[in-house]
């Protein structure tokens, strides 16, 4: 029994001791020990790292305790890492912020992350926002987001609301992006959209890909489109792209 409390109160000494060093006045020692608790995977850091966070001026302290804190969860931290999003000064910190979003998948609001991608000024954290509304799934969003991209003109924040669409697989996303597949629409909305079509793997899209290969202004966007075929037409058994392009005009035709 003796054993058993020894080896006890030693595993728990590191946890005590990172958690001291998070006050030391040296930030490089800071750093480390707000890591090391992340890493440690340990409940009882949650409150002294949001403390530390309070307090910490040094930047790469704060990115680093907003790391830790993604990791180790709770229902106090999501709230903590939306604010540190919204009002942080550091575009890395906020970064750190929108990733950790990601953990707490039972406590995010899905349109408030659109939200904060349609106000967002900053590329990189927007891909961010965008890469878990994506891990997100919800498909509830759909018509919100549809009519959004109907309405917005900036074009960076258009193209971040099609990826999050053509996430998704319904009769009105299919639609939209065989519409902003044709010519009239920027390029990158045109390649976000044949790409999404590529993903869901669906041979319905097959005649619009051929006209994108056929018609597309962009040597790129076409190179890209036929190789899809190619990859099609060899999956499904066919000599060549024409023998299947060929046969699904005609279906669509008939349908």
């Amino acid at each position: 029994m003796q054993s058993h409390v020894v080896i006890s109160v030693s595993s728990e000494c590191p946890i005590v001791k990172n958690i001291s060093l998070l006050t030391d006045s040296d930030p490089k020692v800071r750093r480390n020990a707000a890591e090391m608790l992340g890493r440690a995977l340990h409940k009882n850091a949650v409150k002294p790292l949001l403390e530390a966070l309070e307090v910490e001026t040094d930047v790469d302290v704060r990115r680093v305790i907003v790391l830790s804190l993604s990791l180790l969860g709770g229902e106090e931290v999501y709230s903590i890492l939306l604010h540190t999003l919204k009002e942080d000064t550091d575009r890395d910190t906020r970064r750190n912020a929108a990733g950790g979003l990601r953990f707490f998948r039972e406590e995010i609001n899905a349109s408030e992350l659109v939200a904060l991608i349609i106000k967002e000024s900053d590329k990189s954290i927007r891909d961010v926002l965008v890469s878990t509304v994506i891990f997100l799934r919800d498909e509830s969003l759909v018509p919100d987001l549809i009519e959004s991209f109907s309405k917005i003109k900036k074009q960076e924040i258009r193209e971040c609301l099609l990826e999050i669409i053509g996430s998704h697989n319904t009769t009105d996303v299919k639609k939209l992006l065989c519409e902003c597949s044709s010519p009239t629409y920027d390029k990158e909305i045109r390649f976000i959209a044949t790409r999404a079509m590529v993903k869901m793997d669906e041979v319905k899209f097959i005649p619009t890909l051929y006209e994108i290969y056929d018609k597309d202004p962009n040597q790129e966007l076409r190179d890209f489109a036929f190789k899809a075929l190619n990859e099609i037409s060899v999956l499904l058994g066919y000599v060549s792209v024409d023998q299947l392009v060929l046969e699904y005009i005609q279906k669509a035709k008939e349908e």
